[in-house]
């Protein structure tokens, strides 16, 4: 196998590395039909083909780039559809092969998984994540483990023997690590420990500390003890709670022997049984909704794209197709092949045995999607196994940053990618305050460009501490606002001119979807429009009253939809609309069926007088028929940010239109139900990426 490596960081010219070689090799002899390229966008792919053929033409090789058009050149996705449709006999599909979307996926496999998430298997799985401490932890929810699970299951093609030795194991190795239980019973544990905590309070209560420290941890006994006192058992992040409980000095070896017996939790009995089960039924589950749903596309006739990939991944095993592609296979190109999953990988190295030439680019710290999979340990692998990475094939220049943000990055990656080699992590700038030392026609940047990296330092001059969050994004946002009103010089790549910066020049990276909401409307009180994700779209005001107007239409008995239309499209205090509600839930059956829930607002009676209109209307005709006839544009003007607002509202209708195109081009019936199911899975898709 002839395989070259190059390592490219960001803005290396990693595509003009990649154009000479494909030229090269195509001046060499290599035939434009035997070429196969992958890229991870269609945009990137696009880019590449036009640059090789525009080099040929400048080289005078003609033939070359009119035949270009033959040559494989896409996603990785792209690649595998027509593979699979050229040998869709030997693969056993179809060769008009239909393949779901990737948001389609989502949505079919969700549905899957609510078919085998039974309402005792949710009860249980919140009992255990309840008694393990996990369900209190904001970043954490089994639901997104089973998805986790099920993903990197599918991606590897993994079969459900290696789940549940998967499964046993994961079980055998962590309980490994907690040694063995203690022989004591469950019973007897919890009388023991119900027994120190008695004992514990009647001694801190008679030992005359008066700190305030041990009566907090007298009260917080107190509370556990009646809890137990009551029958039920502490929950193990409570057991630890006590473990770690901080006292006066006085009252220190009055509580040695519960902290003793709390931190030996670890040995008990039900502890044990809690974590193998907890861990048994996340994959029981996870194994079910695969099954589910492999049962799903069966009787639909269809695959998605990582089917695809496994039925490529077998193809290429088959010697019939291994002697047809090396009469036809020149060259492998791979791009960004730091972000391949598993099973890709072994598709490029099943091809690098078959192609003549196979060329290879990526860069370990750009992988950014581990959460598809993708593992750069495994391109490391590949790349010792190949002898390491040649000098010649390690791009050195940063051509994309300023010398001072290229400076920066050196300094930190080389410590953070230690394993690596300084040379294929740091790169020399060839932007630069001076003329460039080793290149005459790489001149100094204007001098009118400032310094690319500012550290801005904010001061609270109010009353008290600085209040938090609010505080410190309309500080950002105002800070934006300056450099726009001062024209700060930013280098205009297309043009290649200094011009002022724009807001549409700048980008803020945010750690949730909720902070880059907070931060937008911050922008948008600073008078400047921002564009956030589709999750933050969801969220919006706007969004709330279209999504509440379409579930009343659903279900008329939707009482939060009516809440949040009289809060949002009515204009009421929270307190009146709940307490409108109390004074209907205290009608009778009979009187609450007649009289429904706010039957004389006037939105509401609107829609009910639509509902007989829409039962033949699309989503869109269905949301466009809301905006017009509840005239919800008007309402949201009265909000503020119009501009930014009617965008948002825009973008609804958009989704409605890209929710009827895939379902007509998948044959399945669309529905009002299944629009909102896939705007709420593509919110879902958002916040897990």
């Amino acid at each position: 196998m002839k395989l070259k490596i190059i390592s490219a960081g960001a803005g290396s010219g990693k595509t003009y590395r990649l154009t000479q070689e494909m030229v090269a090799l195509l001046q060499s002899g290599v035939r434009a039909s035997g070429v196969i390229a992958t890229t991870f966008t269609k945009k990137a792919a696009a880019e590449l083909q036009e640059r090789v053929r525009v080099k040929l033409l400048e080289e005078g090789l003609v033939n070359e780039a009119n035949e270009l058009s033959n040559a494989l050149i896409g996603t990785v996705h792209g690649l595998g559809v027509k593979l699979l449709k050229r040998f869709a006999f030997l693969a056993g599909v179809s060769p008009q092969v239909d393949i779901i979307a990737d948001e389609d996926q989502q949505v079919f496999f969700n549905r899957s998984l609510a078919t085998v998430l039974r309402a005792k298997r949710i009860k249980e799985m919140e009992k255990y994540s309840t008694r393990l401490g996990l369900s209190g932890n904001e970043y954490y929810d089994w639901r997104r483990e089973i998805k986790y699970l099920t993903d990197t299951a599918r991606a590897n093609d993994f079969h459900t023997e290696v789940l549940l030795h998967s499964k046993e194991k994961s079980i055998t190795s962590l309980t490994a690590f907690l040694g063995q239980p203690s022989t004591l019973t469950a019973k007897a544990y919890n009388t023991s420990l119900a027994e120190a905590l008695r004992s514990t309070i009647e001694q801190l209560i008679q030992n005359d500390d008066a700190t305030k420290k041990t009566d907090v941890v007298v009260d917080v006994l107190k509370a556990m003890l009646r809890k137990m006192d009551l029958g039920e058992t502490l929950n193990w992040h409570e057991w630890v709670k006590v473990s770690k409980i901080k006292v006066g000095a006085k009252s220190k070896d009055d509580v040695a022997e519960l902290v003793k017996l709390a931190r030996s939790h670890d040995a008990h009995p039900e502890f044990h049984a809690d974590i193998r089960n907890y861990l048994s039924t996340i994959f029981d589950i996870a194994i079910e909704a695969i099954e589910e749903y492999e049962a799903y596309k069966k009787q639909r006739g269809l695959i998605d794209y990582i089917d695809m990939e496994i039925q490529v991944n077998r193809l290429l095993d088959q010697k019939v197709v291994q002697d047809i592609l090396k009469e036809e296979l020149d060259l492998l190109m791979v791009d960004e092949f730091q972000d391949t999953s598993p099973i890709q990988l072994e598709i490029f190295l099943k091809l690098s045995k078959i192609a003549k030439n196979s060329v290879w680019v990526g860069d370990p710290k750009q992988s950014i999607y581990g959460f598809r999979g993708a593992e750069p340990r495994l391109m490391m692998e590949i790349i010792k196994q190949n002898g390491g990475v040649k000098k010649e094939d390690i791009q050195k220049f940063s051509w994309r940053s300023r010398e001072d943000i290229v400076h920066l990055t050196n300094a930190i990656f080389t410590k953070a990618f230690s394993d690596i080699s300084p040379e294929q992590v740091a790169l020399f700038p060839k932007r630069t305050k001076a003329d460039h030392p080793d290149d005459i026609n790489f001149k100094a940047e204007p001098e009118v460009m400032q310094d690319a990296l500012h550290h801005w330092h904010f001061e609270f001059d109010g009353e008290g501490r600085a209040p938090g969050r609010i505080w410190m994004n309309g500080a950002i946002a105002d800070n934006i606002s300056k450099m726009i009103v001062r024209q700060v010089p930013v280098m205009d790549r297309n043009k290649n001119i200094v011009r002022p910066v724009t807001a549409g020049d700048i980008a803020i990276l945010c750690r949730t979807n909720k902070d880059c909401l907070n931060m937008a409307e911050a922008l948008h009180r600073a008078g400047i429009k921002a564009a956030i994700a589709r999750t933050g779209l969801l969220e919006t005001a706007e969004a709330k009253l279209i999504l509440a107007c379409l579930k009343y239409m659903l279900h008329r008995s939707d009482s939060l939809s009516v809440a949040e239309i009289l809060l949002l499209g009515g204009n009421k205090k929270i307190e009146k609309i709940i307490g409108g509600r109390l004074e209907w839930l205290q009608l009778e059956k009979e009187e609450r069926r007649k009289n429904y829930w706010s039957r004389d607002n006037a939105l509401i009676k609107k829609l009910n007088e639509l509902r007989s209109r829409a039962t033949e209307l699309s989503s869109t005709e269905m949301l466009n028929l809301l905006l017009e006839a509840l005239d919800l544009r008007r309402i949201m003007a009265h909000w503020g940010n119009i501009p930014q607002r009617m965008d948002n509202v825009d973008m609804m209708r958009k989704f409605a239109l890209q929710y009827e195109e895939n379902c007509n081009r998948l044959h399945t019936a669309a529905s009002l139900g299944g629009f909102l199911l896939y705007l709420t899975e593509l919110g879902n898709k958002e916040k897990d990426a």
